[in-house]
């Protein structure tokens, strides 16, 4: 794990945070908010590549609220508390452009990404169904990952991290063509044995 560093997102909030590197590459960041009078712990934040085997847009990141399972936000801990006080706990995961922050925009303002489906929030980090989050914690979500996106590049660790889920997929991509491979011969068996079948008949 490296030391605290802080930076200041495109709406003048300031976290601090420390990343560790997750087991198949991904960048882990442990966030706090930085108030005038304090720290506030946020929670985790997960971004490493892609987990698309098959992707149809190159270059996409996966931004995922807790750390934990890539599958099921259940098996998460630590969700970021971002949320308002019916669902403060920000659930779920997003595949996001970091093209989208080279845009240029028609009123001049900084380039947001854009996320392609709802922000989901919760009333618990686990065991609670996740409601659409409000219009103010989305707003607050994409402020806190537009910077942590350009953060994670810039970070000299990436490409090793990056290499290493790439090495994850690639060997999950292995798999998945394997059992592709199989249930062809699967068939091609059944249809040879379907064919002898009648021969014989």
């Amino acid at each position: 794990m490296s030391g605290t560093q802080t930076f200041t997102t495109p709406a003048g909030n300031t976290y601090s945070y420390a990343v560790e590197t997750g087991e198949n590459g991904e960048a882990v960041y442990g966030l706090s908010r930085i108030h005038q009078d304090g720290v506030s712990p946020i929670g985790t934040v997960v971004v490493h590549p892609n987990w698309e085997l098959f992707p149809k847009v190159e270059g996409l990141l996966n931004v995922q609220f807790g750390k934990g399972s890539g599958t099921d936000r259940h098996q998460r801990t630590d969700a970021p508390k971002l949320g308002d006080t019916e669902l403060p706990y920000v659930v779920g995961s997003h595949l996001v452009n970091p093209a989208d922050l080279t845009t240029e925009t028609d009123n001049g303002a900084a380039p947001l990404p854009k996320f392609r489906k709802q922000m989901l929030g919760s009333a618990y980090e686990t065991n609670s169904p996740a409601e659409n989050a409000s219009q103010d914690t989305f707003e607050k979500v994409r402020d806190l990952v537009t910077t942590l996106i350009t953060t994670y590049q810039t970070d000299k660790a990436t490409p090793q991290r990056e290499a290493a889920y790439t090495k994850f997929l690639n060997a999950q991509r292995t798999d998945a063509i394997q059992a592709d491979i199989d249930k062809l011969d699967a068939i091609r068996a059944a249809m040879v044995e379907k064919l002898n079948n009648y021969k014989t008949a």
